[in-house]
């Protein structure tokens, strides 16, 4: 006996849209693409610009350098004044404490 296998017939293709044979873009397609590169370039120009300006305020020395050295050295002066006054103010004082000690220890005698 003769066995006869029979093969099942094969699904038929699924058929292909419309839109995968589209001839070409549309005018609102061509449109948005145009908008989307025209604000990016112009996203990444402004970007370069504010960033060459941050690098050239960050490297270059400030245009005022004589004016803060000026500010620098007063300060440097005025600190060591304040120095001076402090250890006049002191001694100023140790010398009071010094004068009024013996008083005191008259006071207590009597």
């Amino acid at each position: 006996m003769l066995q006869v296998v029979q093969v099942p017939t094969p699904p038929p293709a699924p058929e292909i849209p419309d839109w995968i044979f589209h001839r070409g873009p549309s005018p609102m397609e061509i449109a948005i693409a145009v908008a989307v590169v025209l604000s990016s370039l112009g996203a990444i120009s402004i970007l370069w610009m504010l960033a060459r300006g941050l690098i050239r305020k960050w490297t270059q020395p400030p245009a005022n350098q004589e004016a803060l050295q000026d500010l620098q050295q007063s300060v440097q002066r005025l600190s060591a004044e304040v120095g001076e006054l402090h250890e006049r103010m002191d001694f100023a004082e140790r010398m009071l404490a010094a004068q009024r000690e013996p008083a005191r220890i008259e006071r207590r005698g009597e």
